[in-house]
């Protein structure tokens, strides 16, 4: 077993799968104009076997000890939720902490079984608290299912759960304090992230409200205290002095933590990413190199190779709006 280490000394430990680009929200930030999946098909997803094998390779092979199912929605790919049970016994024998990414909508009716397979952590996207701008967001009128998602996780005796927030000028930013006394009132993680840029989203730097604004809404009420536990924790997390809950800042565009970086992707259509935002013309496809035979020790050189080309940091918000095939609902967020 050796570290997977890259040319600037990162060690990385932490592999999130996009399990399908499918999803049953249509969020403008995400899916692309035209409002259509990127549809990858059944036959150049991952099988269930093939993740499986992905987690096998860099747990043994480069001691990764954290993986995370995102999407799309992961909860919509059919046979996801049984395949669990596998992931379950694979946790079992290999000794590492799963997550799971999900938009909350089926997450009440699964909830019983995804705890029962052993998931250590979940994270809901919510971005607004205001039932009308839900379906502007999603184009989807679900929000009592993904409130209660949240309250039925937290009745589960769930701890380690998490609300991402997607923040964004003249849609959600008036909500930043309503978000923080929903962490207080729930006693739950808040995250506050920056609006990012994709080749197929709306961004544009007239939407975008940085994480400097954010943290200065919230102090005008409430004290932050830095919290430092995690040290590789992408978030600048705090704790709200006197009070419960945790708010946490995802400053991916004015503030980035490459430095800290100690994660790599799968797609969904099995390309593997050394960045969220990276270009798939350097991508190396973990279903040709199975489909094509190549044994798991000379796929983990592959990887090596590729880790040594990850960049310093990722390019500014201009150049990634011009990269051709970088879709957040593919690459899983």
């Amino acid at each position: 077993m050796v570290n997977l280490i890259d040319r600037f000394g990162r060690i990385h430990n932490y592999l999130r799968i996009s399990v399908t680009d499918n999803c049953n929200f249509r969020c403008f930030y995400c899916n692309p104009n035209s409002a259509k999946d990127c549809n990858t098909g059944k036959d150049s997803l991952l099988s269930f076997e093939e993740i499986s094998r992905v987690i096998n390779l860099f747990s043994s092979h480069f001691g990764f000890n954290k993986f995370r199912f995102t999407g799309g929605e992961p909860l919509v790919r059919k046979g996801f939720i049984d395949y669990l049970s596998d992931i379950q016994k694979l946790k079992n024998k290999l000794n590492f902490k799963v997550g799971l990414t999900t938009n909350g909508y089926l997450l009440s009716y699964y909830l019983p079984k995804i705890i029962d397979a052993g998931i250590d952590y979940i994270n809901i996207s919510l971005d607004t608290l205001d039932r009308i701008k839900f379906k502007q967001i999603t184009k989807i009128d679900v929000f009592d299912n993904v409130l209660n998602s949240i309250y039925n996780t937290l009745d589960y005796g769930f701890d380690n759960l998490k609300i991402n927030v997607v923040v964004m000028k003249g849609i959600n930013d008036d909500e930043i304090l309503d978000f923080v006394h929903f962490a207080i009132t729930k006693n739950i993680n808040i995250r506050f992230i920056e609006y990012m840029p994709f080749s197929d989203n709306d961004w544009n730097k007239e939407d975008f409200f940085s994480y400097f604004d954010m943290k200065s809404i919230i102090e005008t009420k409430y004290k932050l205290i830095a919290d430092n536990t995690n040290n590789n924790s992408v978030a600048k997390d705090f704790i709200l002095s006197g009070y419960n809950g945790k708010i946490s800042f995802i400053s991916s565009i004015s503030e980035h933590f490459c430095n800290s970086c100690n994660r790599v992707r799968i797609a969904s259509n099995g390309d593997f990413r050394t960045c969220l935002f990276s270009d798939d013309k350097k991508s190396l496809n973990f279903k040709y190199l199975f489909k094509n035979g190549f044994d798991d020790n000379d796929i983990a050189l592959k990887v090596i190779e590729m880790i040594n080309d990850k960049w310093e940091k990722h390019p500014d918000e201009i150049s990634l709006k011009k990269l051709k095939s970088n879709n957040m609902f593919m690459i899983g967020g």
